[in-house]
């Protein structure tokens, strides 16, 4: 999934976006910056700037746009974990610890506010009627799995689903740790924790 299929939201200001954009536009502001639940439609399409109609012919419900919110979210976070670990240059482990370098300096933003995936995690449970913002959560997961694995897969261990699972969870832990603590100090701790733990995973592989 490439970012700019969502066409150049972030650069780019209100008045030069379709009214399509610009509706994800301030979606993805005011669902980031508070939450899905506490923003209701209606204020989406007044600072949007545009008509009940227009966004309902764009979006047929909250939950669409959510998932859409949620895959363009997905697309700029695996756009920038791409640009870091291509940045790192061949060599495997320096590409598995580029991913901390990105998540330290997007931590370090006055617009961080967490991770929008975990917090949909907790917005929208099992019992939630919105198969398709469950399955766009789901699919970031699996990519996220996926893009791991692809890291690990050239360092050639005999325990990589294991150390998958491990660097999986020093992600998602330091997504939480940093809106937690608001700072990027603990993500350096993080990336040394990866660097140890595939170091001695490669001396048993």
């Amino acid at each position: 999934m490439d970012a700019s299929e969502y066409g150049d939201l972030e650069s780019l200001s209100l008045d030069a976006l379709a009214p399509r954009e610009r509706i994800l536009k301030i979606a993805s502001e005011l669902f980031y910056r508070n939450s899905v639940h506490t923003v209701g439609i209606d204020r989406i399409i007044a600072e949007s700037g545009v008509a009940k109609m227009t966004f309902y012919k764009h979006f047929p419900s909250k939950a669409n746009l959510v998932a859409t919110y949620l895959r363009h979210k997905s697309a700029l976070w695996f756009d920038m974990l791409a640009t870091a670990t291509e940045q790192a240059g061949p060599v495997p482990l320096d590409r598995v610890l580029a991913v901390f370098d990105a998540l330290n300096e997007s931590f370090r933003a006055p617009t961080f506010r967490g991770c929008p995936f975990v917090r949909g995690l907790a917005e929208f449970g099992p019992d939630a009627e919105t198969p398709e913002v469950q399955a766009t959560l789901a699919a970031y997961f699996q990519d996220l799995h996926d893009f791991v694995v692809s890291l690990i897969h050239p360092l050639k261990l005999k325990n990589q689903g294991s150390v998958v699972v491990q660097i999986l969870a020093l992600i998602q832990g330091s997504l939480v740790n940093a809106q937690a603590m608001r700072g990027g100090v603990e993500t350096l701790a993080t990336r040394d924790a990866a660097k140890m733990l595939i170091e001695a995973a490669v001396e048993r592989g």
